[in-house]
């Protein structure tokens, strides 16, 4: 095709919008929704349980405890994390596969960001995350559906620990 000088047509940006939507399935925009929901709902809610709190208890006593809950909480992630990576470390090391390991740290790894968001409803999942019957249950569900990933994890770990 010789060139006249003319640059390209450009694509028509509804075309690409259809384009991307047909890509995307019903099954991922809903989920995408129900996320988008969710990172909006959580904050008024938080926002209602520090007033509604405040009112009962007074400002003051309010942000002492959601700070002593954000810092304590995430003080027994940090311990209870460095437990985990040495378990994880020494399954690693004698090659056998570190699935409940690889459990523990995702859950451990999301306490620690629910702690140290503000609020108590936040606080409240990530202190339940602490708990290793409630962290297990949820591992093993994730482990359903993430396997294999996390076996193409642990053979890069195992891999990099063999190597210098």
């Amino acid at each position: 095709m010789a060139d006249d000088g003319n640059p390209p047509p450009k694509p028509r940006p509804v075309a690409e919008v259809r384009r991307l939507l047909k890509a995307l399935d019903a099954d991922l925009l809903f989920r995408l929704i129900l996320v988008l929901l969710a990172y909006s709902l959580v904050p008024l809610a938080e926002i209602f349980l520090f007033l509604y709190l405040a009112d009962l208890i007074g400002n003051w006593l309010v942000l002492m405890l959601a700070a002593a809950a954000g810092v304590g909480g995430s003080l027994v992630v940090l311990e209870q994390t460095r437990r985990c990576v040495g378990r994880l470390r020494a399954r690693i090391v004698a090659g056998k596969y570190p699935g409940r390991e690889f459990m523990d740290l995702a859950g451990l790894f999301a306490a620690g960001i629910l702690l140290v968001t503000p609020g108590f409803a936040t606080d409240l999942l990530g202190y339940l995350l602490l708990i290793p019957l409630f962290r297990k249950r949820l591992g093993m569900a994730l482990v359903r559906k993430l396997g294999s990933s996390f076996r193409e994890i642990y053979e890069h770990l195992r891999l990099s620990a063999l190597g210098p």
